[in-house]
């Protein structure tokens, strides 16, 4: 099985619609999955007990008050069940086909990163990912109506527990942080494997509005962004 982990933004808006939806449908794969939210975000707390999931409220953050990677990578390093794990961004979407890639890969190499594109999409109400007829019907309409987006959005990382190992300090959600991971994985020789083709993750689009961020401009080129380029070269 496989250890899920991720850090939402404030459950408010359309985020609590997308960010509900997301985490539904990672506890919709399996029971046995284990689903760790990292951070004290508005309505985290319940929406982790809502699904059985760990809730660690504190985590390193950036002065602007932004998670920091390598701290969110230690706290699920330390409470991982299995020796499969997976960063997950919270706004995406997962089916039950991650676990056969999973199986797959695993088979095949001690240590590897899979990673894969993403499919974009427009959601503005919640799904019931407890309903099989509204799990089939939404996935019809998502390979129908979601765009493929390009290699640069990289919003899930699977690979082996202890693969990372002295992460800078990241800010996440602000540029940069993703192509380290997948240079450390090749720095190592770790095979880094794409698996757009087996593996379909939908990414439910919002605006860039949260937190302190004004826009996705900003994303790129406010102060943990600097610093996030200053750690990676």
């Amino acid at each position: 099985m496989i250890t899920l982990f991720t850090t939402p933004k404030d459950f408010i808006g359309i985020f609590n619609i997308i960010q509900t939806n997301a985490l539904n449908s990672w506890r919709s794969i399996s029971d046995n999955i284990q689903i760790i939210i990292i951070g004290n975000s508005k309505g985290s707390k319940e929406v982790a007990e809502s699904i059985n999931a760990e809730y660690v409220p504190e985590v390193k953050c950036s002065k602007e008050g932004t998670p920091l990677l390598d701290d969110l990578f230690n706290i699920a390093n330390k409470r991982a069940k299995y020796s499969i794990m997976a960063y997950v961004n919270s706004d995406i979407i997962l089916s039950d086909s991650i676990l056969a890639s999973i199986e797959s890969v695993s088979k095949r190499f001690d240590k590897f990163l899979l990673v894969g594109h993403r499919w974009d999409i427009d959601i503005d109400e919640k799904v019931n990912f407890n309903n099989k007829k509204q799990i089939i019907n939404f996935w019809k309409i998502a390979k129908s109506n979601s765009v493929q987006h390009s290699c640069t959005g990289i919003d899930y990382f699977i690979f082996k527990k202890g693969t990372f190992k002295n992460i800078p300090k990241f800010a996440i959600g602000r540029w940069g942080w993703d192509n380290w991971l997948i240079w450390q994985a090749r720095r190592y020789m770790y095979p880094v494997i794409d698996a757009t083709n087996d593996l379909m993750v939908i990414h439910q689009n919002h605006s860039y509005s949260f937190h302190h961020i004004k826009d996705k401009n900003d994303s790129k080129n406010n102060i943990e962004a600097i610093n996030n380029r200053k750690l990676h070269g």
